[in-house]
């Protein structure tokens, strides 16, 4: 059986991310469709927003257990919302959408805006923490709390928020408004 059957109108596939023992174990998910869209039924989700990566880097994920290559940067997004107890639905594009099929992929972008505010929450998944970054979404938060004075963001935590803002997710055009 393949792995993506069609969907019906107005569907969409969500991820179910099994548990998994440890870090060294295979991830595990079930790809299930749903019709959210069109209708007063909820199934609560949750949506994934991220760089793709380069798409040298592949890794492997099992979906309806069959192997899947996915890139690493993805691998990684999973690894990390992956819980050891409590099984998480998602809905993540390079997986949820059939992307050697055009004409899904073109009905599915179309409804984006949508999968996103139906979401019970979206999670905005940057990488792996490097160049201060830690440091960066710290001060954000912070001075979102305003315990940070304009005067208080020192050039080395203002250096850690530039670096933090030129990741390549926030160079996407929907995200940067260019």
């Amino acid at each position: 059986m393949p792995l993506y059957t069609p969907l019906p109108e107005g569907s969409v596939r969500l991820l179910r991310l099994l548990p998994r023992s440890d870090e060294h174990s295979r991830i595990e998910c079930q790809l299930n469709a749903y019709s959210l869209l069109d209708s007063e039924s909820n199934h609560p989700y949750e949506a994934i927003s991220y760089e793709w990566g380069p798409e040298k880097d592949q890794k492997t994920v099992y979906v309806n257990n069959r192997a899947l290559s996915v890139r690493a940067n993805l691998y990684a997004a999973l690894s990390h919302l992956q819980d050891r107890f409590i099984e998480r639905i998602i809905w993540i594009d390079a997986i949820c959408i059939n992307q050697e099929n055009n004409d899904e992929k073109a009905l599915q972008v179309q409804f984006m805006a949508r999968i996103y505010a139906k979401a019970s929450r979206v999670i905005v998944w940057l990488g792996q923490a490097a160049g201060s970054s830690d440091q960066a979404l710290e001060v954000i938060r912070k001075a979102a709390e305003e315990q940070y004075t304009e005067s208080a963001i020192d050039k080395l935590n203002q250096q850690a928020v530039l670096t933090l803002l030129r990741r390549e997710w926030f160079q996407r055009i929907w995200v940067s408004g260019r």
